[in-house]
């Protein structure tokens, strides 16, 4: 029992944690810029990031919705903590991440209060676990890349209309917005390719048959075919703007649909319909 309750504190201590980090983080962003502005940011961002590893190792690892948005969520920070150490100019989006993430970890203590589902982690080989793994960071990225999306959108609208709220200033440039869209969606395409292909050999290795057509890998494919098209049209005639934006939110919510919206139907939904 001790220990039972020292896990559940840990738990609501991590938690607890991650909420002030990311308060911190997106409230920090809108303040006046300081000297300190970056270093500050970056800090209580991964602050978070950490807090969010402690959250995800002191919990039962299971198949439901709950473990799938805290995994999703440090798939985005992740995402989100390369590409910042690649361009600093990216910490800005943190603006609509932040609030983002926020709710993701609000949906994940209220998905774990209201849930009965009993749904036992399988026995994990190689091929599923890099499948898992793969499929996981990609949705990250994707995320990620919805977020640049979203800011391009807002970008154009308000540079449309001629207007220039604190939240639209607030927002990185147009480019640095493509920039992460684009590498976003790269990266987020190749961990798709790998997740698909590992997860054929782990249907082969527990079934001895190579792919069976689900709602989940049917949205996958479907996503990863246009996120294809989508780069091959970016590279050959230079598509970008709020119609390549668009396409990147589109494909967050295909995705989105197939991870965490047939969770949601089948734990929640289907569950209490019977």
């Amino acid at each position: 029992m001790p220990g039972y309750i020292w896990f559940m504190t840990l738990t609501a201590m991590s938690a607890t944690i991650v909420f002030s980090a990311l308060c911190a983080f997106s409230l920090l962003l809108l303040s006046e810029k300081s000297k300190q502005y970056q270093r500050q940011t970056t800090i209580a961002f991964a602050v978070a990031t950490g807090a969010t590893c402690v959250w995800i190792a002191n919990r039962e690892w299971d198949l439901g919705l709950p473990t799938a948005l805290l995994a999703s969520i440090l798939a985005a920070e992740i995402a989100f903590f390369i590409f910042l150490i690649k361009s600093p100019s990216v910490l800005t989006l943190g603006v609509l991440l932040g609030p983002y993430l926020l709710i993701a970890s609000g949906l994940v203590v209220w998905a774990d209060a209201v849930s009965d589902a009993e749904l036992v982690l399988p026995k994990i080989d190689g091929w599923l676990s890099a499948h898992i793994g793969a499929a996981i960071l990609g949705y990250g990225f994707i995320t990620l890349a919805a977020i640049a999306s979203a800011a391009i959108i807002f970008r154009e609208r308000a540079l449309k209309r001629r207007t220039r709220g604190k939240l639209i200033g607030s927002l990185p440039a147009v480019l640095i917005a493509e920039w992460t869209e684009i590498g976003s969606l790269t990266a987020a395409e190749m961990l798709l390719g790998l997740a698909i292909l590992c997860g054929i050999g782990a249907e082969y290795a527990a079934s001895g048959t190579y792919f069976q057509l689900t709602h989940k890998s049917l949205l996958s494919i479907i996503a990863f075919v246009i996120i294809g098209l989508l780069l091959w049209l970016h590279l050959k005639m230079g598509i970008r703007g709020r119609l390549a934006a668009r396409i990147g939110v589109s494909v967050y919510l295909l995705i989105s649909l197939g991870y965490l919206g047939v969770k949601f139907i089948g734990e929640y939904i289907l569950v209490s319909g019977n």
